[in-house]
């Protein structure tokens, strides 16, 4: 979930983006390595067009809850990943939302159209993955809300590891998204490393941030804070967790998902 006035049409940025681990090419000295080396630079996606085998479906379900002064969500939902050939793959996210509204604030959905205590929508949005290298990922997603908030709204998800084979890995996820309800632009970025990793477990430390403007905002917003992820290997459970200051004063957030994986 996003923090501050657009929260509510940011949540998705954590969700379905599970840690995802990048390899770096190493390069030999031999002459077959630089000549397997050419090959690649050659044909950097072979097989592009082919269907993978096996096949992937995946389903993520979420769950999550965020407070600060000013608003409280909770989200609710789902995301499905279809692979269809070893660089390309769908996506679909369903994702439900609870917006609770302090007194005296402006409607963030539709500005001119008066408060309310509380607002409820869905989300439904889907798309393409594309895998821009080894476990790298670029999701390209559009759709449409449904309830208090009712209009399109347009997404993009970026995730990657670095230094995959040092010590403490960095993780790197990215997003942009414009919702067409409020006419507002969001940011976000997250950097987060690996401080322990066992056979059971890992845990990740870091900081994310967002920015947001455009609509019914008058000038630049945003916030950032310190992040904090488990990860539970057997049942492939993850709790992330943020707190931090900006636009919304203080806040946190808590979001846990559940993977499920299959093999066609």
């Amino acid at each position: 979930m996003k923090r501050g006035a657009t929260n509510v049409m940011q949540a998705d940025r954590r969700i379905g983006l599970i840690p995802m681990v990048c390899a770096l090419l190493l390069l030999a000295a031999n002459a077959q390595a630089q000549s397997t080396t050419g090959a690649i630079l050659a044909n950097p996606a072979p097989g592009f067009f082919d269907l993978a085998t096996p096949g992937r479906f995946s389903l993520t379900v979420f769950g999550g809850a965020f407070d600060s002064d000013k608003y409280k969500t909770l989200q609710e939902g789902f995301q499905f990943n279809q692979s269809l050939t070893r660089y390309v793959g769908i996506v679909g996210r369903a994702s439900g939302y609870q917006l609770f509204v302090g007194h005296g604030y402006q409607n963030p959905l539709i500005p001119t159209a008066g408060s309310s205590a509380r607002y409820n929508f869905g989300r439904f949005q889907g798309g393409v993955d594309l895998t821009l290298a080894p476990l790298t990922h670029l999701f390209l997603l559009g759709g449409a809300d449904a309830g208090d908030s009712h209009r399109a709204n347009i997404e993009g998800d970026f995730a990657s590891w670095l230094f995959v084979h040092s010590m403490m890995p960095l993780n790197v996820m990215f997003t942009a998204i414009h919702d067409y309800q409020n006419g507002v632009t969001s940011s976000s970025i997250d950097l987060r490393t690996v401080v322990l990793s066992r056979e059971l477990y890992m845990v990740m430390a870091g900081a994310g941030g967002s920015i947001y403007g455009g609509g019914f905002i008058s000038s630049i917003a945003g916030q950032s804070g310190p992040d904090l992820s488990v990860y539970y290997r057997p049942w492939r459970l993850g709790i992330d967790g943020q707190m931090g200051y900006g636009t919304a004063n203080l806040y946190g957030q808590l979001v846990i998902y559940k993977q499920f994986s299959w093999v066609e």
